[in-house]
Protein backbone atom coordinates (compact mmCIF):
# COMPACT_ATOMS: atom_id res chain seq x y z
CA UNK A 1 0.00 0.00 0.00
CA UNK A 2 3.09 2.66 0.97
CA UNK A 3 5.12 1.72 -2.23
CA UNK A 4 1.56 2.12 -4.30
CA UNK A 5 0.95 5.60 -2.82
CA UNK A 6 4.57 6.72 -3.37
CA UNK A 7 4.58 5.56 -6.60
CA UNK A 8 1.91 7.54 -7.39
CA UNK A 9 2.86 11.04 -5.70
CA UNK A 10 5.76 10.44 -8.10
CA UNK A 11 4.40 9.83 -11.11
CA UNK A 12 2.27 13.36 -10.27
CA UNK A 13 5.19 14.93 -10.35
CA UNK A 14 6.09 13.92 -13.68
CA UNK A 15 3.08 15.40 -15.29
CA UNK A 16 3.19 18.88 -17.14
CA UNK A 17 0.32 21.34 -15.62
CA UNK A 18 -2.65 20.78 -18.37
CA UNK A 19 -2.21 17.15 -17.03
CA UNK A 20 -2.38 17.61 -13.73
CA UNK A 21 -5.12 19.92 -13.97
CA UNK A 22 -7.12 17.40 -15.92
CA UNK A 23 -6.53 14.47 -13.28
CA UNK A 24 -6.95 16.96 -10.62
CA UNK A 25 -10.39 17.58 -12.00
CA UNK A 26 -11.38 13.82 -12.04
CA UNK A 27 -10.12 13.04 -9.08
CA UNK A 28 -12.63 16.01 -7.47
CA UNK A 29 -15.64 13.99 -9.69
CA UNK A 30 -14.13 10.70 -8.12
CA UNK A 31 -14.05 11.86 -4.48
CA UNK A 32 -17.65 13.69 -4.84
CA UNK A 33 -19.20 9.90 -5.74
CA UNK A 34 -16.83 8.31 -3.04
CA UNK A 35 -15.52 10.68 -0.57
CA UNK A 36 -13.79 7.20 1.35
CA UNK A 37 -12.09 6.55 -1.34
CA UNK A 38 -8.34 6.83 0.32
CA UNK A 39 -5.99 6.53 -2.75
CA UNK A 40 -7.98 9.30 -4.65
CA UNK A 41 -8.20 11.53 -1.61
CA UNK A 42 -4.05 11.16 -1.65
CA UNK A 43 -3.74 11.50 -4.79
CA UNK A 44 -6.06 15.17 -5.01
CA UNK A 45 -3.83 16.03 -1.83
CA UNK A 46 -1.08 15.79 -3.86
CA UNK A 47 -2.34 17.46 -7.32
CA UNK A 48 -3.68 20.54 -5.01
CA UNK A 49 0.05 20.74 -3.16
CA UNK A 50 2.09 20.28 -6.38
CA UNK A 51 -0.42 23.24 -8.02
CA UNK A 52 0.28 25.07 -4.92
CA UNK A 53 -2.70 25.19 -3.49
CA UNK A 54 -1.26 24.21 0.02
CA UNK A 55 -4.91 25.18 1.85
CA UNK A 56 -7.25 22.81 -0.34
CA UNK A 57 -4.45 20.18 0.05
CA UNK A 58 -4.50 20.42 3.84
CA UNK A 59 -8.28 20.10 4.22
CA UNK A 60 -7.90 16.85 1.61
CA UNK A 61 -5.04 15.24 3.64
CA UNK A 62 -6.90 15.81 7.24
CA UNK A 63 -9.84 14.03 5.13
CA UNK A 64 -7.47 10.70 4.64
CA UNK A 65 -6.69 11.02 7.85
CA UNK A 66 -10.43 10.45 8.99
CA UNK A 67 -10.38 7.96 6.16
CA UNK A 68 -7.77 5.95 7.79
CA UNK A 69 -6.08 6.73 11.47
CA UNK A 70 -3.58 4.81 11.25
CA UNK A 71 -1.81 5.65 7.58
CA UNK A 72 1.89 7.42 8.01
CA UNK A 73 1.46 8.41 4.80
CA UNK A 74 -1.48 10.69 5.28
CA UNK A 75 0.09 12.17 8.02
CA UNK A 76 3.12 12.97 6.31
CA UNK A 77 1.91 14.74 3.70
CA UNK A 78 -0.70 16.63 6.17
CA UNK A 79 2.29 17.68 8.06
CA UNK A 80 4.67 18.65 5.20
CA UNK A 81 1.46 20.74 3.98
CA UNK A 82 1.34 22.58 7.18
CA UNK A 83 4.82 23.18 7.19
CA UNK A 84 4.65 24.77 3.91
CA UNK A 85 1.87 27.54 5.54
CA UNK A 86 4.12 27.84 8.16
CA UNK A 87 1.72 26.13 10.49
CA UNK A 88 4.67 24.63 12.69
CA UNK A 89 3.01 23.66 16.04
CA UNK A 90 0.47 21.49 13.50
CA UNK A 91 3.26 20.30 11.15
CA UNK A 92 5.21 19.22 14.43
CA UNK A 93 1.73 17.16 15.52
CA UNK A 94 1.48 15.46 12.61
CA UNK A 95 4.89 14.87 11.75
CA UNK A 96 5.09 13.00 15.60
CA UNK A 97 2.23 10.99 14.60
CA UNK A 98 3.70 10.02 11.46
CA UNK A 99 6.90 8.65 13.74
CA UNK A 100 4.47 7.10 15.96
CA UNK A 101 3.12 5.13 13.22
CA UNK A 102 6.19 4.67 11.27
CA UNK A 103 8.99 4.97 13.43
CA UNK A 104 11.39 4.19 10.31
CA UNK A 105 9.71 6.59 8.15
CA UNK A 106 13.06 9.08 7.92
CA UNK A 107 11.67 11.76 5.97
CA UNK A 108 9.09 12.34 8.71
CA UNK A 109 12.02 12.73 10.70
CA UNK A 110 13.92 15.31 8.41
CA UNK A 111 10.40 17.08 7.99
CA UNK A 112 10.36 17.16 12.27
CA UNK A 113 13.90 18.61 11.89
CA UNK A 114 13.17 21.30 9.63
CA UNK A 115 10.27 22.43 11.44
CA UNK A 116 11.79 22.46 14.67
CA UNK A 117 14.68 24.52 12.68
CA UNK A 118 11.98 27.23 11.89
CA UNK A 119 10.66 27.04 15.26
CA UNK A 120 14.38 28.08 17.04
CA UNK A 121 14.15 24.38 19.03
CA UNK A 122 17.90 23.93 17.62
CA UNK A 123 18.18 20.60 20.14
CA UNK A 124 14.89 18.90 18.68
CA UNK A 125 15.76 20.03 15.62
CA UNK A 126 19.69 18.01 15.94
CA UNK A 127 17.94 15.53 17.79
CA UNK A 128 16.00 14.89 14.51
CA UNK A 129 18.54 15.16 11.69
CA UNK A 130 20.55 12.54 14.25
CA UNK A 131 17.97 10.01 14.55
CA UNK A 132 17.55 10.13 10.61
CA UNK A 133 21.13 9.46 10.12
CA UNK A 134 21.07 6.39 12.44
CA UNK A 135 19.52 4.61 9.91
CA UNK A 136 20.75 6.67 7.01
CA UNK A 137 24.61 7.86 8.02
CA UNK A 138 25.01 8.54 3.65
CA UNK A 139 22.28 11.30 4.06
CA UNK A 140 24.24 14.55 3.38
CA UNK A 141 20.99 16.47 3.81
CA UNK A 142 20.42 15.74 7.19
CA UNK A 143 24.51 16.06 8.32
CA UNK A 144 24.13 19.51 6.69
CA UNK A 145 21.46 20.40 8.73
CA UNK A 146 22.15 18.74 12.15
CA UNK A 147 25.19 20.43 11.99
CA UNK A 148 24.13 23.78 11.49
CA UNK A 149 21.41 22.85 14.71
CA UNK A 150 24.67 22.08 16.38
CA UNK A 151 26.06 25.40 15.53
CA UNK A 152 22.82 27.09 16.88
CA UNK A 153 23.59 25.02 20.40
CA UNK A 154 27.31 26.34 20.00
CA UNK A 155 28.06 22.55 20.57
CA UNK A 156 31.46 23.22 18.02
CA UNK A 157 32.57 19.54 18.08
CA UNK A 158 29.02 18.07 17.47
CA UNK A 159 29.34 20.48 13.98
CA UNK A 160 32.53 19.66 13.35
CA UNK A 161 31.60 15.60 13.07
CA UNK A 162 28.99 16.39 10.66
CA UNK A 163 30.96 18.44 8.63
CA UNK A 164 33.80 17.09 8.29
CA UNK A 165 31.38 14.25 7.08
CA UNK A 166 29.76 16.24 4.61
CA UNK A 167 33.00 17.35 3.46
CA UNK A 168 34.59 14.18 2.67
CA UNK A 169 32.05 13.55 -0.01
CA UNK A 170 30.66 17.18 -1.12
CA UNK A 171 34.33 18.71 -2.08
CA UNK A 172 33.15 21.72 -4.55
CA UNK A 173 30.57 23.43 -1.70
CA UNK A 174 31.83 26.88 -0.72
CA UNK A 175 29.44 27.13 1.83
CA UNK A 176 30.44 23.83 3.66
CA UNK A 177 33.62 25.22 3.83
CA UNK A 178 33.07 28.47 4.91
CA UNK A 179 30.76 26.59 7.94
CA UNK A 180 33.63 24.22 8.39
CA UNK A 181 36.01 27.07 8.86
CA UNK A 182 33.62 28.84 11.26
CA UNK A 183 33.42 26.21 13.61
CA UNK A 184 36.95 25.34 13.21
CA UNK A 185 37.72 29.06 14.11
CA UNK A 186 35.34 28.99 16.83
CA UNK A 187 37.65 25.49 18.20
CA UNK A 188 40.78 27.55 17.95
CA UNK A 189 41.71 25.40 15.19
CA UNK A 190 43.18 28.17 13.52
CA UNK A 191 45.25 26.84 10.81
CA UNK A 192 42.75 24.49 9.49
CA UNK A 193 40.25 27.70 9.62
CA UNK A 194 42.29 29.38 7.19
CA UNK A 195 42.91 25.91 4.83
CA UNK A 196 38.80 25.91 5.05
CA UNK A 197 38.28 29.46 3.50
CA UNK A 198 40.78 28.94 0.98
CA UNK A 199 39.40 25.68 -0.07
CA UNK A 200 36.00 27.75 -0.31
CA UNK A 201 37.65 30.56 -2.03
CA UNK A 202 39.07 28.33 -4.44
CA UNK A 203 35.73 26.97 -5.63
CA UNK A 204 33.85 30.35 -5.35
CA UNK A 205 36.61 33.42 -5.59
CA UNK A 206 33.40 35.98 -4.99
CA UNK A 207 32.29 34.84 -1.87
CA UNK A 208 32.43 37.74 0.39
CA UNK A 209 31.73 36.30 3.78
CA UNK A 210 34.41 33.98 2.94
CA UNK A 211 36.54 36.81 1.90
CA UNK A 212 35.97 38.82 5.37
CA UNK A 213 36.41 35.57 7.38
CA UNK A 214 39.85 34.89 5.78
CA UNK A 215 41.09 38.25 5.53
CA UNK A 216 39.60 38.71 9.68
CA UNK A 217 42.18 35.99 10.31
CA UNK A 218 45.16 36.62 8.15
CA UNK A 219 45.42 40.15 7.74
CA UNK A 220 45.90 41.44 11.34
CA UNK A 221 47.32 44.77 11.95
CA UNK A 222 50.84 45.50 13.70
CA UNK A 223 50.35 46.90 16.99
Amino acid sequence: MYETITDLSASMELLDISQLDELTKQLEEKIKSDPKDLRSLLMLGNGYYLRGKINAAIETFKLATQVNPRLPYAFYYLGVSYYRQAHLNNAEAMLKRVIELAPNFLMAHYWLGITYWHKGSYRQAREAFETMLSENAESLIAHYHAALSCIEEQAFDCALTHLQALAAVVQDDSRVQLYLGKVLQRLNRIDEAIKAYKRGLELNPNDFQIKEALKYLTEVEEP
